[in-house]
């Protein structure tokens, strides 16, 4: 072959490669749209689409743990009601099979020619009674559940114990006063029988009174330089009483959730009366004759009875509250009296021991209400 053959043979191969090369990258190029600008290319990779997977899962994985999340907590409260039916169903369960045994151990004695004495109770007062008590006996026993208590049969005495701590206010309307007083209290109370229960409190009544009464003592011989020190209307008086009492309450009816009662109780109480201002002075109005004002206190016991009247709010088996008025009055006068100073040259002395025996004698109306707790 010539050189000249062999020139042309390479210049047909040049063109030929640099034609091919020329028709990819025209069809390999960026898609041009129709207004003349390139089109985005969309990023990605094999990586990039790994990570998108992965959020995709994760998303996926926070939805499904959120819907097994409200899942357990609707089972939570299913589990919880599903247990108080499941003891209401045992409890009642018990008492119809108590009943059930009650009524044929009943039969049994009735059918027997000669019963023992573990019979005697089932002896009826006619003969007539008896046969038709045993006519009865073949017939399905019907249990009446009128009468089975609704939280689990009939109760033992001192069987249930309950807690329960309060609090209200306390109206006292005495002749010439109406105070109001702020209690709190606890109790401790368990059952004697389904509908009888005793119970022993302990509580504490306080309240805050203007001395306005002292213009009582307008026309003493004190009287100029009391007002001067403390004014026309007096000092202020705090009112203290710690009480306990132990009483009695007649349950009205026995239901599932509300239980009113009736009550009685009688108490004992320790008062304290004194003056919020004890900046005490002197006054001499006649001849060196010496008066002082300042640190009055007077004490005082008594006695006193109360009737009650209010029901318990049963929210579970363990907790309820009480909600509860009642009605209060002093058995005569004070039991046992201490004064700080004489009366006879202390005016306001005397002013205590007059509304010590004011409150004692007033007829006090109280509203309460508590949190209780059964065990």
């Amino acid at each position: 072959m010539n050189s000249k053959t062999l020139l042309a043979l390479v210049l047909t191969m040049s063109f030929a490669t640099a034609y091919a090369q020329s028709e990819e990258q025209v069809l390999n190029s960026d898609p041009i749209d129709v207004d003349g600008y390139l089109r985005e290319k969309n990023v990605s990779d094999g990586e990039l689409e790994q990570i998108r997977s992965e959020i995709r899962k994760q998303k996926n994985e926070v939805h499904l743990n959120k819907e097994k999340t409200k899942g357990f907590k609707e089972l939570s409260k299913t589990t919880e009601k599903l247990s108080e039916t499941t003891e209401d169903y045992i409890d009642e369960k018990k008492a119809t099979q108590k009943e059930i045994a009650e009524y044929n151990k009943k039969i049994d004695c009735l059918m027997k020619e000669n019963a023992g004495p573990e019979c005697d109770k089932y002896k009826r007062g006619s003969r007539d009674e008896v046969e038709h008590s045993v006519s009865t006996g073949a017939a399905a026993p019907v249990v009446s559940t009128a009468e089975v208590a609704p939280m689990g049969g009939p109760l033992k005495p001192f069987e249930q114990l309950k807690l329960s701590l309060a609090g209200g206010v306390t109206n006292y309307a005495g002749e010439t006063e109406t105070l109001r007083a702020d209690n709190i209290g606890i109790r401790a109370e368990s059952n004697i029988t389904d509908r009888f229960s005793m119970n022993v409190g302990f509580g504490y009544t306080t309240f805050q009174t203007e001395d306005f009464a002292n213009n009582f003592y307008g026309n003493q011989d004190w009287s100029m330089p009391y007002y001067d020190q403390y004014g026309s209307k007096g000092r202020d008086i705090e009112y203290k009483n710690f009480g306990f009492d132990i009483g009695g309450k007649f349950f009205i009816a026995r239901t599932e959730r509300f239980r009113p009662f009736i009550g009685m109780n009688l108490g004992y109480n320790m008062a304290s009366l004194n003056y919020m201002q004890n900046d005490g002075f002197n006054s001499s109005p006649f001849g060196g004759q010496s008066y002082e004002f300042g640190n009055e206190e007077y004490k005082a016991s008594f006695a006193n009875l109360g009737l009650s009247l209010g029901t318990e709010i049963l929210f579970t088996r363990s907790i309820g509250m009480t909600l509860q008025g009642s009605y209060s009055r002093g058995l005569g006068s004070s039991l046992s009296s201490e004064n700080s100073k004489n009366v006879s040259n202390s005016p306001d002395q005397r002013r205590l021991g007059q509304l010590a025996d004011e409150v004692i004698q007033s007829n006090a109306l109280s509203i309460t209400a508590g949190l209780m707790v059964i065990f």
